[in-house]
């Protein structure tokens, strides 16, 4: 297009007026403020006809106006013209850097104010260049932004203590990006690292045709180049922490992001999906995809909870000795179900046997509210879901399930190898202090049935008096639901427990203000008792204790509307037990129900035992099949301060129609000690019901046809509603 002489004698004029360097400095005078002739004359030094001539050639160009009270100022008009000013004068300012250096591949609205970077300090060499970069990296604490032109392996240690800090990373390299040849030499530790910083999901990547300029942004300050007139890169441009140069560059980087495809990841990467960088360090939801690669699974959930308010998992995840913690609030979430079974697959491999050490899959230690739900649990060591610390643990519809549990657990002596699906236990001296909400998860530790499962020693398993050598690892110890040492409200709910062959639910060591509800919860096992801590009892389905290795004084414990199937010898299914210390700060459990339970055991032990406990109601339960006992009360001896009789129970309308009383047989008579079978020593008795010595005040309403043994003191019997 040509231009008339006419269309562009107003551009030589504005020109002609803005060459002269005293009227461009009475311009920059009047952008502060608004000035009299006298003050203008004063600030320039000028006398007042100098003043005079220079400020009439500006009116005459528009570019100030007077206002009433003799004050100069710009005209939007004048604002305007100085603006665009500040391309010109910052291009002239680096005119040597810019005649070697290209600005006409970068957009050209970009080009066109890049008098924003007016305030930016040139670097001069490249080592400088790199010392900014590094100390960008160091600064940084929500967010870096690169567009390169290839990773910056030199600066890797530093951007991977950055994502440590949880600063989120998006980088823009080119299409055919090419590693720098000494990456074959990096060792292996160097390796992970880049790893890391290639598929944390505090990183994400796309790719552009060719990049046009180099820049290095955070929230605090930025680095730029642009290539020189060969398309190369001497490391040679600016660097800057004012406003204006920060916007500049977040608009041309977001430019380039826009325009970018994302990367594909490696075979082995983490793919994620997350809403936008947001300053401040508010993070949303992120969408982890796993690959199954110890290298990198792990590490990525890790940074997922480290840094967002959900963490949705998707595909398999392969964990290897790795162990996940949460120390904030977070949401994890398995993403799908299929066949009502959590899509979302995590497991462990890799640990050593026997192990003498606490590992879990993830442990939550620190502060506010987590939710872990909808992942399935496929393999791990001793315990899957541990609870250290937080104000509030929601575990919810997760499924927990292993082949066998053999050759899992943290070793325990004469205890076994313990293995525990959820366990919660505050590390010493704390106590868990939150809401815990254990509910609709699905726990199995023998999922492989008889191959997986079941113990086999050549028969001897029939043999009651059997003991597994649980010392020398023959078997391993089962906790579904493990509570310990906690504070808060604990609601443990529709949960289906299988194959935890010691505890089915545990709770123990409570403090008096914990109040524990385990509801409507159905617990099985076909596989063998482990006859955990020593106890007569193969197993137990629920148990309630006061204080095991923690002083509690006690807490309230409600057991209502559970079903409890155990197919194997000498099983329990409901006890509650008092303390087994001697030390200040002891108490029983008080005043707690025992209710609308359903309980078949098959050769069992006893349906229930309530043990050196006070005030507990115990009604309305079925109890079915074969055991020695239905129900059991029992104390023992005093300790120094605390009377640890059975005192003031009430057992009534339970029904116990079903349930056949074992004959005493060689097995009874041979344990007949008070405790663990009644009777005199080589001839046992069973009952119904059996209240031993240390009982007193207790109620037990039966029907005409049960048998009652009643070793206690004041206990009242009723037959058919009849005292006896």
């Amino acid at each position: 297009m040509v231009l008339h002489v006419n269309s562009t004698k107003g551009l030589y004029d504005l020109l002609f007026e803005l060459s002269n360097e005293t009227r461009h400095n009475i311009l920059l005078l009047l952008q502060k403020k608004a000035m009299r002739i006298s003050d203008i004359s004063k600030e320039l030094s000028l006398n007042n006809p100098e003043s005079r001539r220079h400020i009439s050639r500006l009116r005459d160009s528009n570019l100030i106006i007077r206002n009433n009270d003799g004050y100069y100022h710009h005209t939007p008009f004048g604002e305007t013209v100085l603006h665009l000013l500040q391309e010109y004068n910052f291009l002239s300012n680096n005119r040597e850097y810019f005649q070697t250096h290209l600005l006409s591949n970068i957009p050209t609205r970009f080009v066109k104010q890049i008098g924003e970077l007016s305030e930016s300090r040139k670097i001069e060499n490249a080592m400088d260049f790199l010392r900014q970069t590094e100390t960008l990296f160091k600064e940084s604490k929500d967010y870096v932004l690169l567009l390169v032109n290839q990773f910056p392996l030199n600066s890797l240690s530093t951007i991977n203590d950055a994502i440590q800090r949880g600063v989120q990373f998006r980088i823009i390299e080119p299409r055919d990006r090419v590693f720098s040849p000494d990456i074959d030499l990096m060792s292996t530790e160097e390796d992970k690292a880049l790893s890391r910083a290639r598929h944390t999901p505090l990183v994400e990547q796309k790719m552009v045709e060719r990049v046009n300029s180099l820049l290095y942004l955070s929230e605090r300050r930025c680095v730029l180049a642009f290539p020189t007139s060969d398309g190369q890169y001497d490391y040679l441009g600016f660097t800057a922490s004012d406003t204006a140069s920060l916007t500049w560059c977040k608009g041309l980087f977001e430019y380039y992001w826009n325009e970018g495809e994302q990367r594909t990841p490696a075979a082995s990467s983490v793919r994620a999906r997350r809403e936008p960088i947001l300053e401040g360090g508010s993070h949303g939801q992120i969408v982890i995809i796993g690959h199954e690669n110890p290298e990198v699974d792990a590490q990525a959930v890790q940074d997922a909870v480290d840094n967002y308010d959900t963490v949705v998992l998707k595909g398999v995840f392969n964990f290897g000795t790795s162990e996940v913690q949460i120390s904030k609030s977070v949401v994890v979430r398995g993403e799908g179900r299929d066949n009502d079974v959590p899509s979302t697959v995590i497991y462990k491999k890799g640990w050593r046997f026997p192990s003498a050490e606490f590992d879990s899959v993830f442990m939550v230690d620190g502060e506010g509210e987590v939710t872990i739900e909808n992942i399935h649990f496929t393999d791990f060591n001793h315990i899957c879901i541990w609870g250290v610390q937080c104000d509030s643990l929601n575990l919810k519809n997760n499924r927990i399930t292993l082949m066998t549990g053999y050759g899992r657990g943290m070793a325990y002596g004469a205890f076994g190898d313990t293995l525990i699906g959820i366990w919660i236990r505050g590390s010493e001296p704390r106590v868990f202090r939150g809401r815990i909400r254990i509910e609709g998860n699905y726990i199995d530790f023998a999922r492989g049935g008889a191959f997986g499962g079941f113990l086999s020693r050549g028969g001897l398993e029939e043999n009651p008096e059997y003991r597994p050598d649980l010392f020398n690892h023959e078997y391993y110890m089962g906790i579904g639901v493990g509570i310990n040492q906690a504070s808060g409200t604990i609601n443990i709910e529709n949960n289906i427990i299988r194959n935890a062959n010691a505890r089915g639910i545990a709770t123990t060591s409570c403090l008096s203000s914990a109040d524990v509800r385990i509801r409507r919860n159905t617990i099985v096992s076909d596989v063998y008792g482990s006859y955990p801590f020593s106890s007569p009892e193969a197993g137990t389905g629920i148990l309630a204790q006061s204080a095991l290795g923690y002083p509690s004084p006690g807490f309230n414990v409600e057991i209502e509307d559970n079903t409890i199937k155990l197919d194997k010898l000498n099983y329990c299914g409901i006890i509650v037990l008092g303390p087994v210390m001697d030390r200040e700060g002891v108490d029983k459990l008080k005043g707690g129900t025992i209710r609308n339970n359903h309980i078949q055991l098959k050769k069992g032990y006893e349906g229930i035992h309530v043990r050196k406990c006070d005030d507990f109601e115990v009604a309305d339960n079925k109890i079915s099949g074969e055991a020695y006992y239905g129900i059991r009360i029992s104390g023992s001896k005093r300790y120094s301060k605390l009377d640890l009789r059975a005192l003031n129970n009430r057992v009534e309308d339970n029904n116990m129609d079903d349930l056949l009383i074992l004959d005493p047989d060689k097995y009874s008579n041979n344990h007949v000690d008070g405790r663990m079978f009644k009777g005199t020593p080589g001839e046992s008795a069973t009952a119904h019901v059996w209240l031993n010595t240390y009982t007193k005040g207790n109620v037990i309403k039966v029907k005409v046809d049960e048998k009652v043994v009643d070793e206690g003191e004041g206990n009242t019997l009723l037959y058919g509603g009849e005292e006896v």
